[in-house]
């Protein structure tokens, strides 16, 4: 009777339990968010396909943004919010003792550099291209990126706008820029195969910002001709200046940065 009663009123299944294990040393181990079984909700902490055309990152959001995108699911937030702090370092003030403690504190874990990487890289970008903060916060959202980072991401934006901005134009790959230029005039009296030439020439010297010196020698025919250009050019750059395409890109940009500073300082 009593197996029978067993058999009507069967045993309740054993209850499951969620098993974490770790994949990381105990060093960094305390870097990582505690993670469930993986379900519906893993679509949601990765770049979602069709995107790469409709953010800052056009036309394409690179490789290292979207494993970075993965990470910040991962890595403690406080963690990331201080590697958003380090990337507006790194990018106003480069130093060369600051660069030592990051990549000392980015080897304590193998995915801190990814993470640092694509902080940096949507940090950059967006410095690069002058986006608005607004814009960019709205694209990071997209790119399921957590709230908390997206907006210490748009807030650091707004309040160090102005350093990132001149340090990049300071950085950017350009060609020397010339800085200083001395002429004189000299006359040849006689060749060796003339014996009163008279003919003068004009001896130009250019310093150049990257310290190079560059000499070179020109008639009088092409100086005026050099001389002619470079009016050329000065009236030309005057006349877009008066362009009133130029005047409300102009005024657009100097909005684009009250409503920045506005919004920063609320």
């Amino acid at each position: 009777a009593a197996l029978l009663q067993r058999e009507r009123h069967p045993l309740p299944p054993p209850k499951r339990t969620l098993s974490f294990r770790r994949t990381m040393s105990s060093a960094g181990a305390r870097w990582r968010k505690p993670t469930g079984k993986a379900g519906s909700g893993a679509s949601s902490k990765t770049v979602p396909p069709g995107l790469d055309t409709s953010t800052f990152f056009s036309p394409s959001i690179p490789a290292a943004v979207k494993d970075a995108v993965r990470l910040m699911h991962k890595v403690d937030e406080a963690v990331t919010m201080e590697l958003v702090s380090a990337c507006a370092q790194t990018l106003q003030h480069p130093d060369v003792g600051f660069s030592r403690q990051l990549s000392a504190r980015l080897g304590e874990d193998p995915e801190l550099a990814p993470l640092f990487t694509g902080l940096y890289m949507i940090m950059s970008t967006a410095v690069r291209h002058r986006t608005k903060a607004s814009v960019v916060e709205e694209d990071l959202r997209s790119m399921n990126i957590p709230n908390t980072i997206v907006g210490r991401i748009g807030t650091t934006l707004r309040t160090h706008r102005s350093g990132l901005e001149d340090m990049h134009i300071q950085n950017r790959v350009r060609f020397p820029r010339l800085e200083g230029l001395h002429w004189r005039v000299d006359v040849t009296i006689s060749s060796s195969s003339l014996l009163r030439v008279f003919r003068p020439s004009i001896l130009m010297r250019m310093r150049l910002s990257n310290g190079n010196f560059k000499t070179f020698e020109v008639s009088v025919e092409q100086f005026h001709q050099l001389r002619y250009n470079v009016a050329k050019v000065l009236r030309d750059m005057q006349e877009l200046e008066r362009h009133p395409i130029m005047r409300i890109a102009l005024e657009a940009d100097k909005k684009k940065f009250e409503e920045d500073a506005n919004s920063s300082s609320s």
